[in-house]
Order: C-alpha cells, then structure tokens, then sequence
C-alpha cells in the first residue's frame, strides 16, 4: 500500500491539489461576494438613473374633478366651510364633507388654511393649497388620497382666477396683505427626455 505524504515530503501533485483545496472555498467566497457587489451596483445606477429622468419628466397637476376633499372650519363663523365647499364645488372639486375640525384642540391653524394629506395625496394636496393664499401643507399617516381643508382664522378668501393662473407657472398665490414674490431668475429648463 502506498504512503499519504504530507507537508515537505508530498510529490508536487500532492502539495498543489492540497493548496487548491485550502484556497478553494476563500476563492468562491470572493467571487459570490464580487458578483453580489457588481448586482448591487447595477440597480443603485437604475435608480440613480430612472430619477434623474423623472425629475427631468414635468408631472401634471392632479385634476380637480378626481381630488377628495373634505373642508373643516376651525373657526367661530358659523357656515364657513359649506360657503368654502360650494365654490370649490363650482370648481370642480369633489367635495365629500363639511364639517367643524375634529383636531381643533389639538392641532391649530395658525395660517389662513392647513391642508392635511396622506403619502399618496401628494399632487391632490399641493392642487388644494393653491386655491387658498396663505395655506400650509400638513403630511399624516393616512390611508388614500383624500385631502383635508382646514379654514384658519386668518382666512380671507380663495385665491382669483389670475392668481391660480401664476400659479401654473410656479408662483404660489401670496398670502392676503403680502407683496407676490417675484421669481428668481432662472435658465430655461432642459427639454424633457425621450423617455417623458
């Protein structure tokens, strides 16, 4: 029967299938971990590069005959938010509710209105506060798109026709007894990619 040999005595075939075995296992350990890297990186550049075409995107503002609304009067005039909700009826909104704020006591408005939204209301929100000048946007945890209109004390009236139209264009309606802002000047904003 032949001898095993081991270490210095080993034949050569020996001593490098005996090396191979050792480094074996380091070797594909490297190489998974490599390929998972490389696969890691892959998709940290597709969405590096799937927001940068989306911000290069223009996104259209949420039509106001789909936004849920329901307006709260957070304060003494008594018929507030039914006024309010008729003129947003008129134009064009879904008013769901009117009612006095169930958060009164524990959320005030400090401004002339709040507007409450969830994760998924975002465009219907920032749609809802551009027709009040002066409004705030408040973002909880709720389920849906529906949006909340607070009516503030400070509340003097809806934003005009003209003001909505600035408002298109990047202005948001000043708040009543407020200068409008005039708008920084800018470089004109690249064309949208293929992909828009």
């Amino acid at each position: 029967m032949g001898a095993v040999f081991q270490g210095k005595d080993a034949p050569p075939r020996a001593r490098y299938s005996m090396r191979l075995r050792r480094a074996l296992p380091a070797l594909v350990l490297l190489l998974v971990l490599c390929a998972l890297a490389g696969v890691t990186w892959l998709k940290v550049l597709d969405k590096v590069h799937a927001r940068a075409d989306a911000a290069a995107c223009p996104t259209a503002p949420a039509d106001p005959n789909r936004v849920q609304l329901r307006i709260y009067n957070a304060t003494g005039r008594e018929g507030l938010a039914k006024t309010i909700a008729s003129q947003l009826s008129s134009r064009g909104y879904l008013v769901i509710a009117t009612e006095n704020d169930p958060l009164a006591g524990i959320r005030p408005v400090e401004s002339s209105a709040e507007v409450r939204y969830g994760p998924s209301g975002t465009k219907q929100a920032a749609q809802v506060r551009r027709q009040v000048p002066g409004a705030t946007l408040y973002r909880d945890a709720r389920q849906g798109a529906v949006v909340d209109l607070v009516i503030g004390d400070k509340f003097a009236r809806l934003s005009t026709p003209a003001e909505l139209a600035k408002g298109r264009q990047g202005l948001i309606a000043p708040a009543p007894g407020k200068a409008p802002a005039k708008p920084p000047a800018t470089k004109p904003a690249p064309s949208p990619s293929p992909g828009c």
